[in-house]
């Protein structure tokens, strides 16, 4: 199951790395967010994380069950919970439209998965 979701995940993050680094904008308004030069600056500084976290998941990808593979678990997890939460916080604001939901869903169920992996060692 871990390697399963590290892998999944990995791609998932080389894929925002390059969307947040190269296409700012676009991903800033797929959810409605005016894509203004503070918005694309702080994008652009924060792709790499998405790189840092594919990076750790693709190389921790057949790691057996240990209190490391737990602590990679479980900071992907607050990770994941932490965008989710402030996608519904941007939404309920109005900051954002409601296809950040979407997005905070997909967030939440990636959270509960590394959580549970976590804790399988």
């Amino acid at each position: 199951m871990f390697r399963f979701i590290a892998i999944f995940t990995a791609a998932i993050c080389v894929v925002l790395f390059v969307l947040l680094l190269i296409a700012p904008a676009v991903y800033m308004e797929t959810y409605g967010v005016t894509a203004d030069t503070a918005g694309i600056f702080m994008t652009q500084r924060a792709s790499p994380m998405f790189l840092g976290f594919a990076t750790i998941l693709w190389l921790a990808r057949d790691c057996r069950p240990s209190q490391l593979r737990s602590a990679i678990c479980f900071g992907i997890s607050a990770a994941f919970m932490g965008v989710a939460l402030t996608g519904i916080a941007d939404y309920v604001q109005g900051t954002a439209t409601a296809k950040i939901l979407a997005a905070a869903a997909g967030e939440i169920v990636f959270a509960v998965l590394f959580w549970r992996a976590g804790r399988i060692s």
